[in-house]
């Protein structure tokens, strides 16, 4: 099993409107296909003094395939509308693992 996770920091004005607009949007439009499946959206903790909020985007895929399949078909039209609405307001990186056990 693939683990796909999108780490996101977002500013203290819009966190929980990006947390509305992850489960309202981002969510749906990311497993429609059902390339990813099981989404789990969490909140990151960390230094009490960083401004801002962080969360953690994962999905799963069955295989590598899957995943490149989704990141060549699918990723700009979720992604794109993502980036337009938080801009500066919004960074991020993706890991991609491997699931041992």
């Amino acid at each position: 099993m693939i683990v796909f996770n999108t780490t996101f920091h977002v500013e203290e004005e819009i966190h929980e409107e990006f947390v509305e607009y992850m489960l309202q949007h981002f969510i749906p439009m990311s497993t429609k296909s059902g390339l990813l499946t099981s989404p789990r959206l969490s909140r990151v903790f960390g230094k009490e003094e960083e401004a801002g909020h962080s969360f953690a985007m994962e999905f799963q895929a069955v295989d590598l395939a899957a995943l490149e399949r989704w990141n060549s078909e699918e990723s700009g039209v979720v992604y794109a509308p993502l980036l337009e609405k938080f801009r500066e307001k919004m960074a991020g990186f993706s890991t991609v693992m491997q699931t041992i056990s």
